[in-house]
């Protein structure tokens, strides 16, 4: 028993560590002449903090529909967009602008969304908490 609770701890030690160094090296990439590596499905968000001047800046996967860019929060950032708030995109090399607002009150309109942004796996997204994001893109 306890050598199956140890190995749970270092897998999940290694899992957060590749998220960590994804998170380093992923943004880089996409800002670069080669973001074509990555920039089908990972884009990068700036957001505000809430009640701070703070920015903050990160990937994630994504997908668009006309005017429509929808992304999915697996952790909390998702809580600096409630009730609506702006942030900056950057899509295939392109600066966007646009309104975020997370789907937290209409279950069925986030099913909806999940299944469309990751339809192999948004069943985990939504037993996993994650949060459906809908960001309107701004001219």
């Amino acid at each position: 028993m306890k050598k199956r609770i140890l190995t749970i701890i270092l897998v999940l030690v290694g899992i957060a560590g590749l998220l960590a160094v994804a998170h380093l090296l992923v943004p880089p990439i996409l800002r670069s002449a080669h973001h074509a590596l990555l920039s089908g499905h990972m884009m990068l968000i700036t957001m505000q903090k809430r009640d701070t001047a703070e920015t903050i800046t990160f990937p994630v996967d994504y997908l668009r529909e006309g005017d429509v860019v929808y992304v999915g929060s697996d952790s909390a950032w998702w809580q600096h967009l409630r009730g609506g708030a702006a942030v900056r995109l950057l899509i295939q090399g392109t600066d966007l602008v646009g309104w975020a607002t997370p789907i937290v009150d209409d279950p069925d309109r986030a099913r909806k969304g999940f299944q469309k942004l990751r339809p192999w796996t948004y069943k985990r997204a939504l037993w996993s908490g994650a949060v459906f994001v809908e960001i309107q893109l701004r001219p």
